[in-house]
C-alpha cells in the first residue's frame, strides 16, 4: 500500500524588536514566507512548493502531500516593562504582557503536492485538513489559556530588559509545551491513517478533530489580528 506522508512544522519566534514606542517590544513571529493563509478549508491550490521541504525530498520514500502549518504570536502583542514604585532595586520593574493571542497559518510556497499518485485527491485533502485543523485547535487552547497563564505570571527584574527577557522566555516554554503535545498528536493521526486508504480511522479522527473545534470555537481570534498583507486569500 502507498503511504500517506505529511509534516508540519511549528515555528514561533520571539523577537527583542522595539517598534511603535519607546518601552514596549513586540512579541513577533518569523514566517519562512509571506504567501500564508490563516485557517480555513484547504485546497489543492493552496499546495504551491515546487520540491517536498527538507529531508521529504531526498529520502527513499516520496511523500503523497507536505503540510507546512505554523501557530504564531499575534504582531499586535507587546511586553511593556513597568516600574514598581518602591520595590528593592532587585524587582524594580515587573513585565506586562498585553495583546497576545495565537494564530495558526499555512505556508503555500512550502507545502506541497505529489501529483504522481493514484490515491484519492479528496481522502489527500481531508488528511491535510486535519493537520491543519490540529494546529488550529493549538491556538485556540493557547489563547482560552492566555488570561490564566498571564495572571499567574509574576516576573519581576532589576532592568526593563531584564523583565523582558523573562517575559518572553515564559511566553516560549507555554508555546513549546503546546508544541510538544501538538507534534504528538500529528505523529499519532499519521501512525494510524498513513498506510493506504484508512477510511474509517480518518473518518473517526475528523469527528474528533470537529468536536475539538467546536470545544474551543470562542477562543478563535478574527483575522484582522493579523497583517492583512502577510495574509493570502
Amino acid at each position: 500500500m502507498r503511504r500517506i506522508l505529511s509534516i508540519s512544522f511549528w515555528l514561533l519566534i520571539l523577537t527583542n524588536e522595539a517598534i511603535g514606542q519607546p518601552g514596549q517590544t513586540k512579541v513577533g513571529a518569523a514566517l519562512e514566507s509571506a504567501d500564508v493563509i490563516t485557517w480555513r478549508q484547504v485546497k489543492r491550490s493552496d499546495f504551491r512548493g515546487e520540491r517536498p521541504p527538507g529531508a521529504f525530498g531526498t529520502g527513499p520514500v516520496r511523500p503523497v502531500a507536505v503540510t507546512c502549518a505554523y501557530v504564531v504570536a499575534s504582531p499586535q502583542a507587546r511586553i511593556f516593562p513597568v516600574p514598581v514604585p518602591g520595590a528593592q532595586p532587585e524587582v524594580a520593574y515587573r513585565a506586562r504582557v498585553e495583546r497576545l493571542s495565537f494564530h495558526s497559518l499555512l505556508s503555500r510556497s512550502c507545502s506541497w503536492w505529489n501529483p504522481d499518485t493514484g490515491i484519492s485527491p479528496a481522502y489527500v485533502l481531508q488528511h491535510e485538513q486535519i493537520h491543519f485543523d490540529i494546529f488550529e485547535i493549538a491556538a485556540r487552547r493557547l489563547n482560552r489559556d492566555v488570561p490564566g497563564l498571564l495572571e499567574v505570571m509574576d516576573m519581576r527584574g532589576p532592568t526593563m530588559q531584564s523583565v523582558v527577557n523573562g517575559a518572553q522566555r515564559y511566553v516560549q516554554a507555554v508555546v513549546s509545551r503546546s508544541l510538544d503535545t501538538t507534534a504528538k498528536r500529528n505523529r499519532r493521526f499519521d501512525q494510524e491513517t498513513s498506510y493506504g486508504f484508512q477510511l474509517q480511522r480518518q473518518a473517526s479522527w475528523r469527528m474528533t478533530i470537529d468536536r475539538d473545534l467546536r470545544d474551543v470555537r470562542d477562543h478563535a481570534v478574527p483575522v484582522d489580528e493579523l497583517t492583512p498583507a502577510a495574509v493570502g486569500e
